[in-house]
């Protein structure tokens, strides 16, 4: 979510969509209903890495917690704008998603749909919507990437020098660089779910769900390496 302008400047308003959504519609919207290939991941952290923690009580799924919470947050009808990408199945339905949940909530929603290529250009813009700025976009990341908060820019509060949406947090970059100067991994593991649990609370991002890829390649070679991507180098003819 964009944080320099409203509605998404506003914390209240960021919770409240948080405590609405539903990772299992957007996992069945991009991957299908096919369980194995996604996970449900309530945390900045995802599953699998070392410090992923469930955050069930700050995602509890409930449209009614949601509406009070939109309404005590003062918002009053201002427009957000989605972008998002019709040529990118992984990524596209999760805006569709977003916006659909958005208008149940009774929010001002203007969906804007392009190529993937648009989007990219387009996030970079800090102008408000009014001047063809933005206010939600969906993206993806590696759980390698996102494995500890030296390399998750989800999670970070860098503001104005950080991930697009730029959000801040003063107390984030602090805890993180308790973290990476910690003479312990117990001491880092502390700092690092209490970094997860404050950025989850705050919704720089909102996590959606959690995929796994699936790579097809010849029964003619061996040696593929499993990682984030299909790397080229130790590959060799099969025996």
């Amino acid at each position: 979510m964009n944080h320099l302008h409203p509605p998404f400047n506003d914390p209240k308003i960021r919770r409240a969509i948080r405590l609405a959504v539903n990772q299992d519609d957007y996992m069945r919207a991009a991957r299908g209903d096919d369980t194995t290939t996604w996970n449900i991941c309530r945390d900045l952290y995802p599953k699998g890495t070392p410090y992923h923690q469930d955050h069930a009580d700050l995602m509890p799924v409930s449209m009614d917690a949601a509406r009070a919470a939109l309404k005590d947050s003062g918002y009053t009808g201002q427009k957000l704008v989605v972008i998002n990408p019709t040529d990118f199945p992984d990524i596209g339905p999760l805006g569709q998603v977003s916006a659909e949940m958005m208008k149940k909530l009774g929010m001002n929603v203007d969906l804007q749909e392009m190529d993937w290529g648009s989007v990219v250009q387009r996030r970079t813009k800090r102008e408000p919507v009014e001047q063809s700025g933005w206010s939600m976009l969906h993206t993806t990341s590696s759980a390698a990437s996102m494995a500890s908060p030296a390399t998750n820019s989800f999670l970070r509060g860098q503001g104005a020098g950080g991930w697009f949406g730029w959000y801040g947090n003063e107390q984030i970059e602090q805890l993180t660089q308790q973290w990476a100067d910690a003479p312990d991994e117990a001491t880092q593991s502390q700092l690092a779910h209490k970094i997860g649990r404050i950025a989850l609370e705050d919704c720089g991002t909102i996590p959606v769900g959690q995929f796994y890829l699936q790579t097809a390649y010849r029964r003619r070679i061996t040696g593929v390496l499993q990682g984030v991507a299909p790397y080229p180098w130790n590959v060799r003819p099969a025996s």
